[in-house]
């Protein structure tokens, strides 16, 4: 790429959603994404994966393209590119005690992010989810080794019931709740907690799950305290992404782009709409802006 006069200035940093946004079905970045991060990142843009994954896991991802600050867990968590925590927030203990209390009742599969790994009870059940989400565009054994390794790397720990583990009191601050269960259950869920819970965020990546974050967490709050940090403005910033918990980032910034396979309403949250993932919807756009 070459900066177009009047461009190269404009937008200094670019904010990546990974799944549906950098990853697709086969969960990795195609080489022309790649490509389009590398030569933006030349013309001095800040590359942030903004995720509501694990740190462990926007980390690594992060490297993949080359490094940079990672807003993770939903805007929870901001670390630098060497893993330490700039900011972070953690959900209240009664409204975690309340939250996992309703999750249980409607009965969701659920587990903990927290700084030190991921937490949860119900391990085959959390097995089976991970494989069933992985397997699509993989053959079975890449999907069970990708498996093994993505709970390795997230640091999973397993407890015997996670709302008495909530009440402890040397545990590790949480910094997202994350259910899963069949959407219509979910909804109603989500009803409830926004009903009954204070002090609490609900948002959602899919149709399958439901992720819990302390008031006030969004990527776009995540994106904020970065920005603070880097001297860099919400209007110099370009945002990807593709589901509900991207509807504040994509407000927030400059150029919020939605791809192509969002929901609606999440097109209509943003400036932009660009080709769909599996069509290098992010490479497509980075080229047109920062000029191939």
């Amino acid at each position: 790429m070459h900066a177009p006069e009047g461009k190269a200035m404009r937008y200094r940093l670019v904010a990546l959603d990974v799944d549906g946004t950098l990853f697709c079905r086969r969960h990795e970045i195609s080489p022309r994404t790649r490509a389009a991060l590398a030569a933006a990142r030349r013309l001095g843009l800040v590359t942030v994966i903004a995720t509501g994954r694990m740190p462990q896991s926007a980390l690594r991802i992060s490297r993949e393209i080359g490094g940079g600050p990672v807003v993770c867990c939903n805007g929870a968590a901001v670390l630098d590119e060497h893993g330490s925590y700039l900011e972070f927030r953690e959900i209240p203990g009664d409204a975690l005690a309340q939250a996992l209390a309703l999750g249980r009742r409607f009965g969701a599969l659920m587990h903990c992010y927290t700084p030190e790994g991921k937490v949860l009870d119900q391990p085959l059940a959390h097995v089976l989810d991970t494989y069933r989400w992985i397997r699509t565009g993989e053959t079975p054994l890449r999907a069970a080794l990708a498996v093994a390794r993505m709970w390795g790397a997230n640091r999973t720990r397993l407890v015997r019931r996670l709302e008495r583990w909530a009440l402890t009191g040397d545990r590790p601050p949480v910094l997202k709740v994350m259910l899963l269960g069949e959407p219509a259950r979910l909804q109603a869920l989500a009803e409830e907690v926004r009903r009954q819970v204070d002090g609490v965020e609900v948002t959602s990546s899919g149709v399958g799950n439901l992720e819990i974050n302390a008031a006030g967490v969004s990527k776009a709050s995540g994106l904020a305290a970065l920005g603070e940090r880097l001297g860099i403005p919400p209007e110099a910033m370009i945002a990807f992404g593709d589901s509900d918990n991207d509807l504040a980032m994509l407000r927030y910034v400059g150029l919020g782009v939605a791809m192509g396979n969002a929901a609606d309403h999440v097109k209509a949250a943003a400036d932009r709409v660009a080709p769909t993932c599996e069509e290098d919807g992010v490479a497509h756009v980075l080229e047109e802006v920062c000029g191939r």
